[in-house]
């Protein structure tokens, strides 16, 4: 059984947020269909790839049909409404400016498709003094704090690796998208809606917020460390490799330093509580760290892990794909393309014993899938030839 069987997503949304909350709808059964520019969407360009894909759009495109045209045209926008009629919600991240001279704004999808949730992704929202403006993932890490909060101790803000504002966002465009299908009852209007970068990964850091607006508390860049527990660290390895350990407690604690044989660390009065390892976490990584330094990083995890204690490899993303709990968990997808041939693409971290989701369609060449949609929505073998060769759709 699929949830959301029967519901018609359009994404129309470039980039990473709005395609990836479009394909967690079609994981779970919705039926998506990807609206591109003639071009194609500009994340196909976006660094390695092959065969005209980027790794970065196969990641967060997959169970859609592609059809690629021209919004530009009047045939190519009155084209668009003919999705949206059959549609239930519509994802896209144009510019105001780009909405209106389209006729998309929320006003005029109202008037013309009243059944239709409308979500909007973009940089700063809709209000406030930055809104309408462009906006990419590390201008929302720099403008909520996050990349002020990331870093070594001491050092200067650095950013997020991966685009976690792109990515936050995407869920909670998933998440939108749900709750308006809950609140659309039978006979019930749709509704117009928006989730920007900012907005997401503000909230992503709800819990260090929250200190903040409790607690007036500001953390200090913690590194690998952390500012409550100690030890708490990735510590390097023999064969040049790193284990990230966590211990929160007195008991974690005295787990960890007869895994390691050092019991006399309990009697030391620097680390004889959690308040005093974490006054001497320095002390402390000096005192353990040379017993991480005479082993291996993998003998360490499974000796650690013998003894019930939290850590794990730091893992480079060849390792990690591979890891055998990674692959248990269904995170990694073998899927065909008909055209690209074997590949791997992120899978659903989602997991529902009646309604899981699936990956059934790899990510879509552009306009693979122009003439079937065309014909889905009536349009005759003759429309379709004459609206390719008119270059209104590829």
């Amino acid at each position: 059984m699929q949830a959301l069987e029967g519901i018609k997503v359009i994404d129309a949304a470039t980039m990473v947020a709005g395609p990836l909350g479009a394909s967690i709808l079609g994981d779970f059964g919705a039926e998506v269909v990807k609206v591109e520019p003639i071009g194609g969407d500009e994340s196909r360009t976006f660094g390695p790839g092959h065969d005209g894909m980027s790794g970065v759009f196969a990641g967060v495109n997959r169970n859609k049909k592609a059809i690629a045209l021209d919004l530009r045209t009047e045939e190519g926008r009155e084209l668009f409404h003919d999705l949206l009629a059959s549609a239930d919600v519509l994802i896209e991240n144009m510019l105001p400016a780009v909405r209106g001279r389209y006729g998309l704004t929320s006003e005029e999808l109202r008037d013309r498709h009243p059944h239709l949730i409308s979500l909007n992704v973009s940089g700063y929202g809709d209000d406030g003094p930055l809104a309408g403006r462009p906006a990419l993932d590390p201008v929302a890490q720099a403008m909520t704090g996050f990349m002020a909060a990331t870093g070594w101790r001491g050092g200067e803000a650095i950013k997020a690796g991966p685009p976690i504002a792109d990515s936050s966002a995407g869920y909670l465009v998933a998440i939108a998208a749900l709750v308006a299908l809950f609140a659309r009852r039978p006979g019930a209007e749709g509704q117009a809606g928006s989730v920007s970068l900012v907005g997401a990964l503000f909230h992503l850091q709800a819990p260090w917020f929250g200190q903040y607006l409790f607690a007036d508390y500001v953390q200090e860049r913690p590194g690998n460390g952390s500012n409550f527990y100690a030890p708490y660290n990735a510590y390097r390895t023999r064969d040049a490799g790193q284990v990230h350990i966590v211990s929160f407690n007195d008991r974690h604690f005295a787990k960890l330093v007869h895994a390691i044989e050092r019991p006399e660390l309990l009697e030391d009065p620097r680390f004889d509580t959690a308040e005093h390892r974490l006054q001497n976490a320095a002390e402390i990584d000096a005192a353990i760290a040379p017993w991480f330094a005479e082993h291996d990083r993998d003998e360490i995890v499974a000796l650690l892990s013998s003894h019930d204690i939290i850590c794990a490899p730091v893992l480079a993303y060849d390792e990690a794909v591979e890891h055998p709990q990674i692959r248990a968990m269904g995170l990694v997808v073998d899927i065909v393309h008909d055209e690209l041939g074997p590949l791997r693409i992120p899978g659903i971290p989602v997991k529902l014993e009646r309604t899981p989701g699936s990956v059934r369609r790899p990510p879509s060449s552009v306009g693979e899938n122009s003439a079937e949609v065309l014909r889905d929505l009536g349009y005759s073998q003759e429309d379709v030839a004459r609206l390719m060769a008119a270059s209104v759709v590829r």
